[in-house]
């Protein structure tokens, strides 16, 4: 077995993505069982088969690594694995395995079974958000009009905030940013399918 504590954490990003592919190949080469210890969600999505994640001195989930970032067992693993929007809703109606919800002031449709009249926390990553300046004729069944209230550029990336009748955050790209024109106060709408939002119970936070 090998055993890995944080191995990249101090080196610089061309240094560190340079070592992140040579260790993948070795381990695919080599088949060796790794314990392989990381702060970073892209090195644990991009190395790992399964994911453990502890927080707070408990293991709060173990299982393949799809599994851990698209349906996240709570709020905790939901915010390490890179979900940033989980807002509570209410269920408004369920049936054959369409979920209508309330979140804040919007309605909501996701593609969930075994939901019935009750309370849950929507969670949706940010690379599942489409933005636009008005409806786009697209398989998503939720287009949700809002207003920009916060924007953040990284690199070639933004993270943009919009308020659509709940917080609700969007990746996109900066040269997307610059067409679209957007700022603080722009009108927009936000859109996504009803299978990208993983539901939680909220009988189930902890």
């Amino acid at each position: 077995m090998l055993l890995l504590d944080e191995p990249f954490s101090a080196l610089d990003q061309p240094t560190r993505e340079s070592l992140l592919a040579e260790l993948a190949a070795v381990l695919r080469e080599t088949g060796v069982t790794t314990l392989f210890v990381t702060h970073d969600r892209d090195e644990a999505a991009r190395l790992a088969d399964r994911v453990a994640v502890l927080a707070g001195g408990r293991l709060r989930q173990v299982g393949p690594t799809a599994e851990v970032f698209t349906t996240p067992a709570d709020e905790t693993v939901a915010a390490y694995v890179g979900v940033e929007t989980v807002a509570p809703a209410r269920v408004l109606e369920a049936a054959g395995g369409l979920v209508v919800l309330q979140v804040g002031a919007a309605r909501v449709e996701v593609a969930a079974d075994g939901f019935a009249a009750g309370e849950a926390l929507l969670c949706l990553r940010p690379e599942d958000v489409v933005l636009s300046l008005g409806d786009v004729p697209d398989s998503a069944r939720n287009h949700l009009r809002g207003v920009v209230r916060h924007i953040i550029t990284t690199g070639a990336e933004a993270r943009v905030e919009v308020d659509c009748g709940f917080p609700l955050v969007a990746s996109i790209t900066r040269r997307s940013l610059e067409e679209l024109g957007l700022a603080v106060g722009s009108p927009l709408v936000a859109s996504f399918k009803a299978t990208a939002v993983h539901l939680i119970p909220r009988g189930e936070r902890r």
